[in-house]
């Protein structure tokens, strides 16, 4: 049964709880994960998946005592405005780090070394480095970047402890993994892991309304955007996420859903919690068998389908680093 006590701009909250009681539970999860820590630390896109976060970690340890981080390396200069803003209406401390410096002197060094062994550079947004797959490699340097970043600013910050409070939500995170382990994956815990996009954009409503402040309205409502393509909003998730289910021969748009909608990914994430078609029980049936059993559409299928080669594919991001053990070893009588 959904909670009816509050309507945001003419849609019904999507909680079986209020969102204040849902606010609070997270704050004192917050706690739980920072136990010990004089200050805790987070990474601010612009996004709203790090606004609810920092605000939750505000009302948890209070502003004084949360330090946030936004990186800027070809950034899109309106998340940043947009952090400012956040960071005028909840008083935390806020670091802005100017990344373009490094970033550029990282590549010109590399390409040179590039040049000296013989292996092909491609410029960034360059059509070679699209077709070469070198547009993945340039995103994923500037996601990975901001990890030394953030691991020097959490332990400084708190006498050598430290801990990164990660931004990821339950589509970005349980199934597709649409994250990079060693760059935005790279944090001590999750506490928006178990919520839909569009819930923790009605959280951010909600705060809008609680602190009076019209930047969480309009974080609320961005367009989902990594901006790790140095083309601003034109590489946003729900397009980089459909593009992967085309190049795989699926014709479907994956959707966020909005401020009152969940979209197609959040469906798929909750009837593979239900009825396990994805990697529960019924991960192998067939689409005839699962449309015979649950009247899927053919769209319905094709999520389904493609939801389940992402998860395959990414699961490495949610395991421990292989390697060759001990009693491997002995096993192959290597070793004593």
């Amino acid at each position: 049964m959904l909670c009816n006590d509050n309507l945001l701009n003419g849609g019904r909250v999507m909680f079986t709880k209020s969102i204040e009681q849902t606010v609070s539970y997270l704050e004192k999860r917050a706690c739980d994960f920072g136990q010990g820590c004089e200050r805790v630390y987070v990474s601010l896109s612009g996004g709203v998946d790090s606004a609810v976060v920092v605000a939750i970690l505000c009302r948890a340890f209070g502003p004084e005592n949360v330090v946030a981080m936004y990186r800027d390396i070809r950034s899109n200069p309106v998340h940043e405005c947009d952090v400012v803003d956040l960071q005028k209406a909840l008083g935390f401390k806020l670091l802005k780090i100017d990344a373009n410096p490094l970033y550029d002197l990282f590549l010109q060094n590399c390409k040179e070394q590039f040049a000296q062994v013989g292996i092909k550079w491609y410029e960034e947004k360059s059509a070679q480095a699209v077709n070469s797959g070198w547009d993945s490699a340039y995103a994923s340097l500037k996601s990975r970047f901001a990890t030394p970043f953030a691991g020097f600013i959490a332990k400084a910050v708190d006498g050598g402890g430290g801990r990164i409070f990660g931004t990821g939500n339950l589509e970005e995170d349980v199934l597709l993994r649409y994250f990079d382990k060693f760059g935005d994956g790279a944090v001590d815990n999750n506490i928006l892991v178990g919520l839909t996009k569009m819930e923790v954009r009605q959280i951010a409503l909600w705060f809008g309304q609680k602190y009076e402040a019209d930047i969480f309205a309009r974080i609320a409502y961005k367009t989902p955007s990594a901006d790790l393509q140095a083309n601003g909003d034109m590489h946003n998730d729900e397009n980089e996420l459909s593009a992967w289910a085309r190049n795989m021969g699926y014709d479907i748009k994956l959707s966020y859903g909005d401020c009152t909608r969940e979209g197609n990914i959040a469906w798929a994430v909750k009837e593979d919690m239900d009825v396990g078609v994805i990697t529960g029980k019924r991960r192998n049936w067939r689409r005839q068998d699962l449309s015979r059993k649950f009247r899927y559409t053919k769209e319905e299928l094709d999520v389904i389908m493609f939801m389940r080669e992402i998860e395959k594919s990414t699961r490495h991001k949610a395991l421990g680093i292989p390697g060759v053990e001990r009693q491997e070893l002995r096993n192959q009588g290597f070793v004593d």
